[in-house]
């Protein structure tokens, strides 16, 4: 995802994702683009499901991201993925 300009996402398995409150925007504007990609991103990661249900679970991370994202800017404050 890097080379898509990624630059929060993939997170390290062993470590969390903080996003400050100063780069949620920023955050924001990666998921976006990652949901632009997602049919390249989804054919091109491995996946234990076929590819449209892997790519559904994509969608719902994102949206999960997404969603965080949004109501750490509401607050004022970031985000911690874990």
């Amino acid at each position: 995802m890097h080379a898509l300009g990624a630059r929060f996402l993939p997170v390290p398995a062993d470590g969390d994702l903080e996003v400050g409150a100063e780069s949620v925007a920023e955050f924001l504007g990666e998921v976006a683009l990652l949901r632009r990609r997602l049919d390249a991103i989804a054919e091109s990661t491995q996946r234990p499901r076929a590819l449209a249900e892997h790519r559904e679970g994509l969608v719902r991370r994102l949206r999960n991201l997404e969603v965080a994202a949004l109501h750490g800017r509401a607050i004022g404050g970031g985000v911690i993925v874990r």
